[in-house]
């Protein structure tokens, strides 16, 4: 059962923030899901059809990307973490909750603060503890993890071929893109003068970036999260190589939390790809949505 993602729009505080949903079978519970750092709705769409109408799915854009990229400040996990549990309010809840990424730490929080909307939590991954760096650079040290993600957004491309070719020759991708992820990846631009950029903030970004990697409140919330928890972890990082985005040293820190392991995916297709979306959706039917 593969649909096409419907826009909604939620009001969070009097602002106005987006998002996509992916029907599901008459009944089918419901599954809210958040991006990573750089990241959108849409890099849930192969999810969605994975799922088959399993489950309805709610896929937030947040504050400084995509539909809510003109939301206003302030950024930061605790602020995306209000906004997602407003939202979930807004659909009923309680609600699975799943987060890639960064997005990984702000289903953590909504799910210590609010564990009344959550009625389970799925991690992919993302929500481990970073290290802080060690000179206190964190705008350096945020350009080190996040590689060309932060100059692909400084970017004015010129047109969406030159944006598709970056991505085409983005060392994770090293299996092609399909027409389908294609559209996705492409679905985050848009027009400003002289071309095209992600609608992605930077200011969102090193906001959210430096709470990962400084602020303790956010860099603990596994340690502090007594329930066990389901973690997606790919096999390779950012750049389709090893070491893995969550390193086994951080693995072995948690061996009360059930994971399961993403052979051949690396931090992008781990959504991205077809085995990585399909081995999530299984994930997903395992801990009995229904």
């Amino acid at each position: 059962m593969a649909t096409r993602a419907e826009f909604l729009s939620f009001d969070v505080d009097g602002t106005r923030l987006g998002a996509l949903s992916w029907t599901g079978i008459l009944g089918a519970p419901c599954v809210v899901a958040v991006h990573g750092i750089t990241s959108n709705a849409w890099v849930w769409d192969p999810l969605a059809h994975h799922l088959a109408g399993a489950a309805v799915l709610v896929a937030v854009d947040l504050r400084g990307r995509g539909r809510s990229y003109d939301a206003p400040e302030p950024y930061g996990i605790e602020r995306h973490a209000d906004d997602v549990a407003s939202i979930v309010e807004q659909l009923g809840g309680p609600v699975v909750l799943m987060g890639h990424s960064m997005g990984a730490f702000v289903v953590e929080m909504v799910a210590e603060r609010r564990p009344e909307l959550v009625r389970d939590l799925v991690l992919v991954d993302g929500g481990t503890p970073l290290a802080p760096p060690a000179d206190g650079d964190v705008d350096a040290a945020l350009d080190r993890m996040l590689g060309p993600g932060i100059e692909r957004i400084r970017t004015v491309w010129p047109d969406r071929v030159s944006y598709h070719a970056m991505w085409a020759s983005h060392p994770a991708f090293g299996a092609g893109i399909s027409p389908d992820l294609e559209r996705n990846l492409l679905a985050d631009l848009i027009e400003v003068e002289g071309g095209f950029r992600p609608a992605v903030s930077e200011s969102a970004v090193r906001t959210d970036g430096c709470d990962m990697l400084t602020n303790d409140e956010v860099r603990h919330l596994l340690d502090r999260r007594r329930q066990p928890t389901t973690i997606v972890r790919a096999e390779f990082g950012m750049l389709g190589a090893p070491p893995p985005f969550i390193t086994d040293d951080v693995r072995a820190r948690y061996p009360q939390h059930h994971w399961i392991d993403a052979a051949g995916c690396n931090h992008y297709t781990v959504l991205n790809s077809a085995a990585g979306a399909s081995l999530v959706a299984q994930t997903l039917r395992d801990i009995r949505i229904d």
